[in-house]
């Protein structure tokens, strides 16, 4: 498991509310995990610190989402999921805009090797710590999860 503390400097740390057991992650998890934090690393920056379990964990889906729409993208052709998600952000602040514009242009540049969706992802405090751990998915075996990608 990645402790953000350790991984992005960016986020101080929290007192712990509640103690939750974190699920381990493999091998592979674990890179996707450092992957998937090395992308939103210059949105994660910009989070006030000391920043919550909960604006930490709505920041990881703005980034999720962004991810899985190019990755998506880029295994059907086209660009219908990132045209999805900025109509669905065209009423939000234009520093919204602006992030997941530069998300999505980060993507295609810096990480256009990453082609696995990311099915499922959790945020949990422990010890004083948030933790962030996700699984990747192949998309041509995106089948398997418990929801739909189309």
């Amino acid at each position: 498991m990645f402790l953000l503390r350790t991984a992005l400097n960016a986020i101080a740390q929290q007192s712990v509310t509640s103690v939750e057991k974190v699920p381990p992650l493999k091998a592979q998890d674990e890179k996707i995990t450092q992957t998937i934090l090395t992308f939103a690393q210059p949105v994660l920056v910009g989070l006030p610190k000391p920043c919550s379990k909960e604006q930490f964990a709505g920041v990881m889906r703005t980034v999720l989402t962004v991810w899985n729409a190019v990755v998506k993208d880029s295994w059907e052709g086209g660009d219908k999921y990132e045209t999805a998600v900025l109509a669905t952000i065209a009423s939000a602040p234009k520093t919204v805009q602006l992030m997941v514009k530069r998300l999505i242009k980060r993507k295609k540049t810096k990480f256009a090797e990453g082609r696995q969706i990311i099915g499922q992802h959790w945020v949990h405090e422990q010890g004083g710590e948030v933790l962030f751990g996700c699984e990747g998915v192949d998309y041509q075996a995106s089948s398997a999860l418990p929801f739909k990608v189309k």
